[in-house]
């Protein structure tokens, strides 16, 4: 494992980095990668940004607004709080959290916590002598040409006022199971720690826990980047694109998320198709909503095209998904 720790602080050059070794530039061996940003909203690929960001607020107070490319919900970073990422190549569609879940839940018990990964993508702390759990970490992962880029937060020493003011949930987010986004039980890491550390402290312990291998990024590297960074996640086309209105739109709340789906349907077959939400999906999704155009909307017709689709997404069933629709 090749450890990176590159210096940017904003959203745009460091998902251009994650980018950038996931499908430009192979070392020699797997990759983590410990990163920071200013305050910014981070939304998932699949989102509407509209929906999930206050961007009145995010616009008054200068903070960044991106997109990411795995799916998942939104979340809020700052200069508090860490992004690891671990960079695999292997060929395997299925998204799979508890193997790179484990190595980052190990390293924090070895520094003297309690953690434990818990629900379906997060890592959760326990404070000494509780037995309820507050969560310290979200999980996101998506696949590119046979490699796997999986994310997660740390809450380290975060803001979580500019939290819960930057980002708007919806309000099925707030009032259904323990998804109350900001309104989760969430804490930070630093009270709990044995002895205090400064966040650098903090991100040199956890990186010495994970590989002593490092690598320094050249100027051809940041060049690079920086290119990525301006021309693919920085412009609005991606961390905003279209809002498009659909004449039926269904809002799927599954083990796996919440997919919404809206199509524009016209003599009984659907001629557009659009999906959003903060499911988790391997890279074959992306065909999910073309591959609906031109179906009967019927639940057979449905169904033999989901069938063919919904392995890539987890906790996601071609089944589920038409029973939702249709009853």
């Amino acid at each position: 494992m090749i450890c990176i720790l590159p210096d940017y602080i904003t959203p745009y050059e460091n998902l251009a980095c994650e980018y950038y070794f996931a499908t430009e530039r192979e070392l020699d061996g797997d990759i983590f990668m410990l990163w920071r940003n200013e305050p910014s909203v981070i939304v998932g690929k699949y989102q509407n940004t509209y929906e999930e960001v206050n961007l009145e607020y995010t616009s008054a107070k200068g903070i960044h607004v991106a997109r990411r490319m795995s799916g998942g919900g939104t979340v809020y970073h700052d200069l508090g709080g860490w992004q690891f990422t671990f960079i695999t190549r292997d060929a395997g569609e299925a998204i799979e959290f508890d193997r790179f879940m484990r190595p980052i839940t190990e390293a924090l018990c070895s520094m003297g916590l309690d953690v434990r990964a818990t629900g379906r993508n997060d890592i959760a702390l326990f404070p000494a002598g509780s037995e309820n759990g507050f969560k310290i970490s979200g999980n996101t992962q998506y696949k590119k040409n046979g490699v796997t880029v999986h994310h997660g937060t740390l809450l380290f020493d975060t803001d979580f006022t500019e939290l819960s003011r930057a980002t708007t949930p919806k309000e099925y987010k707030i009032t259904s199971k323990a998804i109350k986004s900001v309104r989760d039980r969430v804490t930070n890491i630093r009270p709990h720690l044995p002895e205090d550390m400064t966040d650098i402290e903090f991100r040199d312990t956890l990186a010495a826990r994970m590989t002593d291998r490092t690598y320094t990024l050249t100027g051809e590297d940041r060049a690079r980047i920086r290119e990525l960074a301006e021309t693919k996640f920085a412009v609005p086309e991606w961390n905003f694109g279209a809002n498009p209105k659909f004449e039926i739109e269904h809002e799927l709340h599954l083990p796996g998320g919440t997919l919404e789906l809206g199509l524009t349907v016209k003599n009984g077959v659907i001629r557009d198709a659009g999906i959003r939400g903060d499911f988790f999906a391997g890279e074959s999704a992306e065909n999910l909503a073309s591959a609906l155009i031109g179906t009967e909307y019927t639940r057979e017709a449905l169904a033999a095209v989901l069938q063919d689709v919904c392995g890539s997404l987890y906790g996601i069933t071609s089944d589920a998904v038409v029973k939702e629709i249709f009853g």
